[in-house]
């Protein structure tokens, strides 16, 4: 299997398994993944021996704790939680789609190579249009703005670990993924956006 169809695979298997807990609507099954992510994530960092420590910890426990607690609070928060995801998603396979094809003006080469601002605005613009449609469906106005703010959060989040892992000379943060690396490669866009996303909405 080549790696393209690895990380297809892989990433269908791992959608399958978010929308399963979400859909289960079971705050201890929900909370042990996310805790499960989290741990897995500080082994990474510590592991991949990343600099500043603490900062790792607050943001990997800032994104799992902001999870588990504003699921307590609010009974809408699978909705606003699968739309989360999904607008990181989007902002991530415009941004990639866009940059392949039109990336000229690299942003941080030396930090992270593919990055460019063809790239990040192709994003924001998956991330724009996301919004509208489910601003119309939802009748709330201001979710393209705030969408498109979670866009570039998720953009500052994957260069924050792509600047820790240039730093350690390391490509992937482990391989316990199949095609994308470790638990940080996938959840680097989520570290920042999420928290942000969930106490602005």
């Amino acid at each position: 299997m080549n790696t393209m169809l690895t990380r297809l695979a892989t990433s269908l298997l791992l959608v399958l398994i978010i929308f399963l807990i979400i859909y289960l609507e079971n705050i201890w099954i929900f909370s042990l993944a996310i805790s499960f992510v989290c741990i897995l994530g500080i082994f990474e960092w510590v592991t991949n021996k990343f600099e500043h420590l603490f900062l790792g910890l607050f943001l990997i426990f800032g994104f799992g704790s902001c999870s588990i607690f504003y699921m307590l609070l609010n009974e809408n928060f699978y909705l606003l939680y699968v739309l989360i995801i999904m607008n990181t998603a989007i902002f991530d396979t415009f941004a990639y789609v866009i940059g392949t094809k039109f990336g000229a003006n690299f942003i941080v080469k030396k930090i992270s190579p593919n990055k460019t601002l063809e790239g990040l605005a192709g994003g924001m613009s998956g991330s724009i249009i996301f919004g509208l449609i489910c601003g119309h469906i939802f009748e709330i106005n201001f979710l393209p703005l705030i969408f498109m703010l979670g866009g570039f959060l998720a953009f500052i989040g994957d260069l924050l670990i792509s600047y820790f892992k240039r730093q350690s000379g390391v490509k992937d943060t482990g391989s316990i993924l199949p095609g994308h690396g470790g638990i940080l490669d996938r959840i680097d866009s989520h570290l920042i956006a999420t928290p942000v996303l969930i106490l602005l909405l």
